[in-house]
């Protein structure tokens, strides 16, 4: 891996599952990425920003959850970067909610997360807690647990076990989450090419002609070459009303597609491919 790496950005605050994220890269890694100072950035277009403008410095950001989807801001955000930042690995990370308080669970009035959180933790707190209870919104996980300082002992915190450690509360319980098996998928970006071996998953973006028949066009292409799409989703240009732009994954590494992809990128009014790269 290349020695410029400086920085590693990542989505805070401090005690985030995308935090998480980034210290696995750094672990599974090694080498400069190891050895990269971190910084904690408060919103998903924050960090690219800065990526675009800045020398010596790396990324990390979710791109999709197992149930609530496609991080929509990151795909948008790649889609549109001024400095061709690309996908240069990717990584899955279980998320595992806990229940955390400074008191006991039976003397819990008040629980405080970020919305998705709440919501993926609703069947949990609907038979373990009074139907008064007092929800609230918090802007994330770490937000919320780092409130408690200012509460009684009758609030608690939605969040992941490290958030717990790192502002020194208890977890009352673990795995909370009402589907046991809730992942996230994490990127890894960068402007300058990490040259990560053996990419198995090619990310890109196209725009096709607002006329009948062109998307069947681009997508016989696939067919005749026997392109697996693991996912594609249509985003608005923000252009034209009506006008769309298609994000897809396909599950080879652009090594074995290159040839392919010039097919594709001749029937497209607008192309970007987003990365080629592999799960660490």
């Amino acid at each position: 891996m290349d020695n410029f790496i400086k920085k590693i950005l990542y989505l805070g605050p401090r005690g985030s599952y995308t935090q998480i994220a980034m210290e696995s890269f750094k672990e599974k890694l090694g080498g400069p990425l190891k050895l990269a100072k971190s910084e904690d950035i408060s919103s998903i277009t924050r960090v690219i920003q800065q990526l675009d403008t800045e020398e010596g410095t790396i990324a990390v950001l979710p791109i999709e959850n197992s149930i609530e989807g496609i991080v929509r801001e990151t795909i948008d955000k790649l889609i549109t970067t001024k400095s061709g930042v690309k996908i240069q690995a990717e990584l899955t990370i279980p998320i595992c909610h806990c229940l955390i308080s400074k008191g006991k669970k039976e003397d819990i009035e008040n629980i405080v997360s970020m919305p998705q959180a709440l919501s993926q933790c609703q069947t949990y707190i609907a038979d373990n807690f009074k139907k008064n209870i007092n929800i609230v919104s918090a802007n994330s996980t770490s937000a919320a647990t780092s409130m408690l300082d200012g509460k009684d002992e009758t609030w608690a915190s939605i969040a992941n076990e490290f958030c717990a450690q790192l502002y020194g509360k208890k977890v009352l319980e673990k795995n909370i989450n009402d589907v046991k098996d809730n992942k996230t998928r994490f990127v890894l970006l960068s402007k300058e090419d990490l040259n990560i071996e053996k990419p198995e998953r090619t990310s890109l973006a196209f725009s096709c002609k607002n006329e009948s028949g062109s998307l069947l066009q681009v997508l016989e292409i696939f067919y005749k070459h026997k392109l697996n799409m693991i996912y594609i989703e249509s985003r608005p240009s923000k252009k034209v009303f009506g006008e769309y732009i298609f994000f897809v994954d396909i599950d080879r590494g652009i090594d074995e597609i290159s040839h392919m992809l010039y097919e594709i990128q001749e029937k497209c009014e607008f192309y970007r491919l987003l990365g080629s790269y592999r799960e660490i």
